[in-house]
């Protein structure tokens, strides 16, 4: 059976690696940190795309080797962090400031 995603409202949706490797691109390409862009992502859209691919798949190798086959959205934005934190600790902070951002906003 595929995987599946938890959203925030309760609804389930089919997992998609693509928003995850778009999340992370967006976060690595266009994230700041105390207002100054991230180590040169911002100006090369090749280098952000390759980190958003490489954590996209780590964390596509977690779900898929998750014992369950429903995972709550929280869960796969833990992992992103996790595995971004060790490949780009900034890009980590970015889109942890992103999510939070987001968070803020939903109330």
């Amino acid at each position: 059976m595929e995987k599946q995603i938890i959203k925030r409202d309760g609804r389930v949706v089919p997992y998609d690696i693509t928003k995850i490797q778009a999340a992370v691109f967006k976060a690595a390409y266009s994230g700041k940190i105390s207002g100054e862009f991230i180590a040169g992502y911002h100006q090369n859209p090749i280098k952000a795309n390759r980190l958003a691919n490489n954590v996209a798949l780590l964390v596509h190798q977690d779900v898929k080797n998750a014992k369950t086959e429903k995972i709550d959205i929280e869960e796969i934005q833990n992992l992103t962090i996790k595995h971004l934190n060790i490949l780009s600790k900034f890009v980590g902070q970015a889109y942890l400031s992103y999510k939070t951002q987001k968070a803020i906003e939903r109330g």
